[in-house]
């Protein structure tokens, strides 16, 4: 009898603490999971460039005119499938930079580019991640020195690390790199480092 008795307060108790465990595990979970969430997203980031150029050129041919620095910008219209897949169209304007070839005034440089890129993420934690960003782009490479800006299709790629605020916003800090060629000049590879805001829908 006394068996049977503590049989039946001990089941209730038992059936409690399972309720109690599960609460405490739920609550260590997170309520929203942010990070590789599907939907469309917009991006507007701002930050530095910096150009690696050759000197191929009549007059350039022994100056130093190895590198360029500039402010930078970055448009991103983008679509999240989840499971770490994503489509993202991308406008970056890697600023004018002056090339410190000892001439006054400086010849100056500038790329932007339009182009299409696969996202690869991983997720880190509920509200952070890593992006890896692979596609094709139309760069538009413009120098001073040379006859006309020239078009190129070429292969852009970037990293970047998100950190989500909550539903809609976000916080990325990323770095993204492409090449150019000049006309009648030689060729430049433009990177970019940035911080901006993304805002998921």
């Amino acid at each position: 009898m006394s068996r049977m008795l503590s049989m039946s307060f001990l089941r209730p108790l038992l059936a409690a603490a399972l309720l109690l465990a599960g609460g405490a595990a739920s609550a260590q979970q997170p309520s929203t999971w942010y990070a590789d969430r599907p939907g469309a997203y917009l991006l507007f980031a701002g930050g530095g460039s910096q150009y690696e150029l050759d000197c191929r050129s009549t007059y350039y041919y022994y100056d130093d005119c190895s590198y360029g620095r500039a402010g930078a910008g970055k448009l991103g219209l983008g679509f999240r499938f989840g499971n770490g897949l994503g489509v993202e169209g991308t406008w970056i304007d890697f600023g004018r930079a002056g090339i410190d070839n000892g001439r006054v005034p400086r010849d100056r440089l500038r790329m932007r580019a339009l182009g299409v890129n696969a996202v690869f993420s991983l997720a880190f934690g509920p509200a952070s991640e890593g992006l890896l960003r692979v596609g094709l782009v139309d760069v538009r490479h413009a120098r001073t020195d040379d006859t006309a800006p020239q078009h190129i299709f070429t292969a852009a790629v970037g990293l970047a690390m998100l950190l989500h605020l909550g539903p809609h916003a976000a916080l990325e800090i990323g770095w993204d790199a492409t090449s150019g060629e000049g006309r009648d000049t030689g060729t430049a590879v433009a990177s970019m480092l940035s911080a901006g805001l993304r805002w998921s829908f």
